[in-house]
């Protein structure tokens, strides 16, 4: 009976799996992110690019061509963002407001 009861236990058990490539990038890009909102918000920068230097370059290695491009895509919506922010910052609060509309109504 014992033995009956351990062999249902093994094979109903389910061992723990490696994740898949895919998943643990997914993973390391989350945590990435999240580090570098907070060394910019700690105004800790220089020490983040230090240490996550890499990362990009080792998870673009593991990418399909196909996700390749959808990052390269994102980079340049980011990167388009992020220059949008920094006009913004520099235009007074009347330019801010035309911008806006103008954005609203797609020109």
């Amino acid at each position: 009976m014992f033995i009956a009861a351990l062999f249902t236990i093994a094979k109903t058990w389910n061992q723990p799996k490696c994740p898949l490539i895919i998943d643990w990038i997914g993973k390391m890009w989350h945590i990435y992110t999240m580090e570098y909102y907070a060394a910019i918000r700690n105004d800790e920068f220089v020490s983040f690019v230090g240490t996550w230097m890499n990362l990009e370059n080792i998870i673009l290695s593991k990418l399909t061509q196909e996700q390749k491009m959808k990052h390269r895509i994102f980079s340049l919506i980011g990167t388009w963002m992020n220059l949008e922010n920094i006009i913004l910052s520099k235009l007074t609060q009347e330019q801010k407001m035309k911008h806006r509309i103008f954005s609203l109504i797609g020109g």
